[in-house]
């Protein structure tokens, strides 16, 4: 059977033949049983979905008569619940309903987008948007438990109408939208959306004066009719045509024929020639880490993600890396940072904040965003502007530029939320050992945690740090000192690095030496901090409150693998609560690892630092039995 409910309702066989439902409150309850499918709703609930406030006096006895007539009218006995607990209808496998195939091939075309291909995009968007029907959910009743489900549903439909204009007009088809947009405006005023779109339609049909136009028109409906401005993307519109999109963001896309017929005639260079990068643009990336090894899946993530970046979008990508001490983020982020950067014409900023590190403090944000706007612009003396005044210097610096910008080992969400630019064309990478999450609600940040490589992954970093310097590589040895190391990147480059330091010595001695949990921290301890293992958790350490400190020790001194809340609160002699605070704490900071709901896991080279704190500040408990 063939359902749809995007439209009126109609039901039709597989063969394509219809089914005719006379009545219109029978079209409403298979529709709103079509809506719960796979569930039962209650009797109330459908009572209340049909009728509103306006219930018959017997709603069940209404309710029997108009389902016994559906069973009548269409067959769907078969598929049917009933029971004290409310109805409901459980489609066949074969079954199709128009609302779940709207949704498919919006993912479909989504994922397509996140891929590259626009040409695919807009055809599963063009179908998903042809599955509803006109006038759409005419057979929803409008009562105030149905309202927000038609909202939602019109929701999804606005938001697929849109990505597919965009998909448009990224194919070079802003003529042939320009009637189609015009009419979206006026049926539609408030959605800032349409406007963006209608003005670039414009901008790029070479009718300047009318973006310009059209965005004062918007502009006087939102302050006139409901008192607020134009958002930040309709405004940076707005900026970008008066002074002529500088960057060409705005540009027409190339046709592709004319992309190969370009790079065709252009003369290629000698292999020696190195190009230059344009006077007055900032490259402050730091050099990329050599052997870098794996991390497939996360740059999978991290290309998608700068994959959605668009001029006339609403804000700039954001992506945070997160993870323990020594997993990785910096290496991960620079490695990507310059795999895209010739994507950013206006250069590449580095800001390091220096949250966890051998100085005492972290960078402050003036400091900042002075070292990274020295090149760019003349600045002030240091001590006449405010936080905020520098915040805003900031933005409008980065307002015309298309900038990739890597802001690594910062603290909290609000160390760098002065640090990310209004402007859509730019990309913020964060590395930082907490979550960060304040982000993800501020800026819809895309949040990636880095978990410790597989063992090949792991196996193949050790394996091409010891091979550039020639070390015979011992395969059984290779293994242990790789697992001693619990997979860590930083303690395997530091291992790679001991033994490189000694060339006479086997690798199967480092292995042996990794063996005692006690003289694993001091083997891997180099001899700078940024080389030592103890180091790097200590600053870890030192962030922490003194609840969550003291329950690191108390982890430590009873060599706790994997503990529940409730077990770490006997353990340290306080309730639950203040346990599972402490621990989630603890999480945060990546120190330990939730794996199930108050469930945690500690890392073998962590709980070795941890008994270590334990013992150099005597806090063992009297009771060290492992739980």
């Amino acid at each position: 059977m063939q359902f749809a409910i995007l439209g009126s309702v109609t039901v039709h066989f597989a063969n394509g033949e219809p089914l005719a439902i006379m009545r219109p409150r029978q079209r409403s309850i298979l529709c709103i049983l079509l809506l719960n499918s796979e569930r039962r709703v209650s009797k109330e609930y459908l009572a209340g979905a049909l009728w509103g406030t306006d219930l018959p006096s017997d709603p069940g006895g209404a309710l029997r008569s108009n389902l016994y007539g559906l069973r009548k009218a269409t067959p769907i006995k078969q598929r049917l619940r009933t029971g004290r607990d409310g109805y409901g209808l459980a489609l066949h496998q074969d079954d199709v309903l128009d609302l779940h195939r709207f949704q498919s091939l919006a993912q479909q075309a989504r994922a397509a987008q996140l891929l590259g291909d626009v040409d695919a995009a807009a055809r599963f968007f063009q179908r998903a948007l042809d599955t509803w029907g006109d006038p759409p959910l005419a057979d929803i009743p409008n009562t105030p438990i149905m309202q927000p489900v038609i909202s939602e549903l019109l929701e999804h439909r606005h938001a697929v109408q849109e990505s597919l204009v965009d998909a448009q007009l990224a194919l070079g088809q802003h003529r042939e939208l320009l009637p189609f947009l015009m009419s979206l405006t006026t049926a539609q005023p408030l959605r800032e959306r349409r406007w963006e779109q209608l003005i670039l339609a414009l901008y790029r049909c070479g009718r300047r004066a009318e973006a310009l136009d059209t965005f004062t028109r918007a502009r006087r409906l939102l302050v006139e009719d409901y008192g607020i401005d134009p958002g930040g993307p309709l405004q940076h519109l707005q900026q970008l045509i008066l002074a002529g999109d500088p960057m060409q963001s705005l540009a027409p896309p190339v046709p592709r024929e004319r992309v190969d017929a370009d790079a065709a005639r252009e003369p290629r260079p000698h292999r020696h020639e190195v190009p230059r990068p344009p006077a007055g643009v900032p490259h402050q990336l730091p050099a990329e880490p050599r052997h870098f090894i794996g991390r497939e899946t996360e740059l999978k993530v991290l290309t998608d993600v700068a994959n959605e970046m668009s001029p006339v979008g609403s804000s700039p990508v954001v992506s945070v890396l997160c993870g323990p001490p020594g997993i990785g983020k910096t290496a991960l982020a620079l490695h990507f940072a310059h795999k895209i950067a010739d994507r950013f014409p206006d250069g590449q900023l580095y800001i390091d904040l220096g949250a966890f590190g051998p100085a005492t403090d972290s960078v402050s944000v003036q400091q900042a965003i002075r070292s990274v706007l020295a090149p760019l612009i003349s600045l002030p003396e240091p001590d006449t502007m405010t936080p905020a005044a520098y915040a805003n210097l900031y933005r409008t610096t980065m307002a015309q530029r298309q900038i990739l910008i890597l802001i690594d080992n910062a603290y909290d969400s609000a160390q760098v939320q002065s640090l990310i630019p209004a402007a859509p064309q730019c990309m913020v990478i964060i590395t930082s050992r907490r979550k960060l999450t304040g982000l993800v609600t501020s800026h819809g940040a895309h949040l990636t945690t880095l978990d410790v490589p597989s063992r090949d992954e792991a196996k193949a970093l050790l394996a091409s740090r010891l091979a550039a310097h020639d070390v015979d590589i011992d395969s059984a040895a290779l293994c242990e000192v790789t697992e001693a190391c619990a997979r860590l990147p930083l303690a395997l480059v530091i291992a790679a690095t001991r033994a490189v330091a000694r060339p006479t010595v086997p690798l199967r001695h480092l292995a042996e030496e990794l063996k005692s949990e006690q003289n694993r921290l001091n083997v891997l301890c180099g001899g700078r901090t940024s080389d030592d293992i103890r180091a790097a958790f200590s600053w870890s350490y030192k962030r922490l409150t003194s609840a969550e400190a003291r329950m690191f020790r108390v982890l430590g001194a009873h060599r706790v693998r994997d503990i529940t809340a409730a077990d770490a609160g006997r353990l340290a002699d306080v309730p639950t609560s203040a346990a599972t605070q402490a621990l989630t704490g603890l999480a945060y900071a990546h120190l330990i690892r939730e794996y199930a709901p108050r469930r945690y896991h500690f890392d073998d080279l962590v709980s070795a630092y941890a008994a270590e704190k334990a013992r150099e500040e005597e806090d063992r408990p009297p009771d060290s039995t492992t739980p």
